[in-house]
């Protein structure tokens, strides 16, 4: 099967032509790791995957960065969401995620957008959803008030750089 050579964050790999979705590997630092996964417990045991997929889209679209004939605006500011790494510890455990093509897409013109590499971005963008969860989320599709009070509750308790709190 012919396939096609994706670039990422960690070098290029090979997709086979047809594949809907494209293969990120990431390094988390150990603060990222632990709201991700606080987070994705939050939400019912939500994999990790879907949460950042989620994120990248809201993300993207909140930049206008979008299909469409016409091109995102520039920025007036720098994006907000960088995540500033230095002296972090990395938990040293790449993660694997899977993304749509087309999300992978939009994407990669928003990571140019805001001048960030591609992990950066999917990274910031995770935090600032959770961000968003944390002040907005209220779980009305759960089976009860008690498990929508639970999840927001515990989404509440993750402790999130002051970058990252979404101010209404």
């Amino acid at each position: 099967m012919p396939s096609l050579r994706v670039a990422g964050a960690e070098g290029s790999q090979s997709v086979p032509l047809g594949t809907s979705y494209i293969i990120k590997t990431i390094r988390l630092h150990v603060a990222e790791d632990a709201i991700f996964n606080s987070a994705c417990d939050a939400l019912g045991g939500l994999e990790r995957a879907q949460l950042m997929q989620e994120a990248v889209l809201f993300e993207c679209h909140r930049l206008g960065v979008r299909y469409s004939a016409e091109p995102p605006p520039p920025l007036k500011k720098p994006w907000p969401y960088l995540p500033e790494r230095g002296g972090e510890v990395a938990t040293g455990v790449r993660i694997s995620i899977s993304l749509r093509v087309t999300v992978a897409e939009l994407m990669s013109i928003a990571a140019v957008l805001v001048d960030a590499s591609e992990t950066l971005f999917i990274v910031g963008a995770t935090l600032a959803y959770v961000g968003r969860l944390q002040s907005c989320y209220r779980g009305t599709q759960l089976n009860s008030p008690e498990e929508a009070k639970e999840a927001r509750d515990a989404l509440r308790r993750i402790k999130l750089p002051l970058q990252y709190r979404y101010r209404r």
